[in-house]
């Protein structure tokens, strides 16, 4: 199993910011890495430089401890996968499977009945033999998906580089096809780094995330640890659906001040501070209750097995999720109450944390 380190890696294509800036992290053998953030966070120019499709201005990037700095994309072993499905549409699933043991620089390494083996092998991985004989046209575009991520396993990689791949594919499509991957590369054990604007494939899949915006690296942790301790403003707001509740409060010797509630929220420099709290947090009544704060209800959304409400408090909006069926009308009054152990406090000027909620 192959450890990704990229260490200090920054490009500039000549533009006001850079696309990469001073990026460090390590994925480590047999994890899944995702890197996620907004489009033009520079997500597809960290894959391609790790790919070697593109040079860094500076820094390193080794497999193993190798650096890869002169080594070419063809002979860096490194698969990739993009949202496009780059499939041959003339070439039956079996023959797209087969054309990356073909190519030229992997001509006469293996026999045919070893090409054979690895197409069944990687088919039966993938769930697909009964597509083996299929045009891609005959295909879904889950099953085309799970035919290019093929085309890039069969070569068995020391890297697995997953750009956007299944971004373009409808909501529930996504969520089996996200389970797919994650059974797919536990039982392969390759390294895989994945590249999404999506945060629930982040928390999803993730060993290691890497949330990235402006060509900045925010925060690199496990998916529970920048879920539960984001680094600032920006990462907080990344991960989580619904996204966090970001309230306007104050911070003075004794605590935090925020929609009318005191808090303790231990020592820190007064001034003003951005309060964070989970809408899983957020404890939301239809009737008066002590401690909470009074409000309206501006909308409430149903999602199943729960709602997501919307709640006017003193001109801030503030959601907050409730059992599924609650009475919490448009217009209906509500009551909210912010637990202090559930709060993030992050300073305002800057966005960086000053506390994390406790976890339970």
């Amino acid at each position: 199993m192959e450890t990704l380190t990229v260490t200090g890696v920054s490009k500039t294509f000549g533009g006001p910011r850079p696309a990469i800036a001073d990026l460090s992290f390590t994925l480590g053998g047999g994890e899944f890495g995702v890197v996620v953030g907004p489009s033009g966070a520079g997500k597809t120019t960290l894959l391609n430089m790790i790919a070697g499709l593109v040079s860094p201005d500076t820094g390193e990037i080794t497999l193993n401890g190798g650096s890869l700095a002169a080594v070419v994309p063809e002979r860096r072993d490194i698969a990739m996968v993009f949202e496009n499905y780059a499939l041959y549409p003339h070439l039956s699933v079996r023959r797209n499977l087969e054309f990356p043991l073909r190519a030229p620089v992997r001509r006469g390494q293996l026999s045919r009945s070893q090409i054979a083996a690895r197409v069944a092998e990687v088919a039966e991985t993938l769930r697909i033999p009964h597509l083996l004989d299929r045009l891609p046209s005959q295909l879904s575009g889950g099953q085309r998906q799970r035919v290019s991520l093929g085309r890039a396993l069969v070569r068995r990689p020391r890297l697995l580089l997953l750009d956007e791949p299944i971004t373009h594919l409808d909501a529930k499509l996504r969520h089996e096809m996200r389970t797919e991957l994650k059974r797919i590369q536990r039982e392969l054990g390759v390294t895989t780094l994945y590249a999404t604007p999506d945060q629930s494939d982040a928390l999803a899949l993730a060993d290691l995330v890497v949330v990235l915006d402006a060509g900045r690296a925010w925060q690199v942790g496990s998916a529970a640890d920048v879920y539960e301790r984001p680094a600032n403003v920006t990462v907080a707001r990344t991960l989580g659906d619904p996204r966090i509740n970001l309230l306007q409060g104050r911070r003075d010797a004794t605590g935090v001040t925020v929609l009318g509630q005191r808090f303790d929220a231990g020592q820190g420099p007064p001034g003003p501070v951005t309060v964070g709290i989970r809408p899983g947090d957020v404890e939301l009544s239809t009737q008066p209750v002590l401690g909470a704060v009074a409000g309206r209800v501006l909308l409430s959304q149903t999602l199943g097995y729960q709602d997501v409400v919307y709640v006017d408090v003193a001109g801030a909006t503030v959601r907050a999720t409730a059992p599924a069926g609650i009475a919490a009308r448009p217009g209906s009054p509500a009551w909210v109450r912010l637990p202090a152990a559930r709060l993030h406090v992050f300073e305002t000027a800057t966005g960086r944390a000053l506390r994390h909620r406790e976890v339970v």
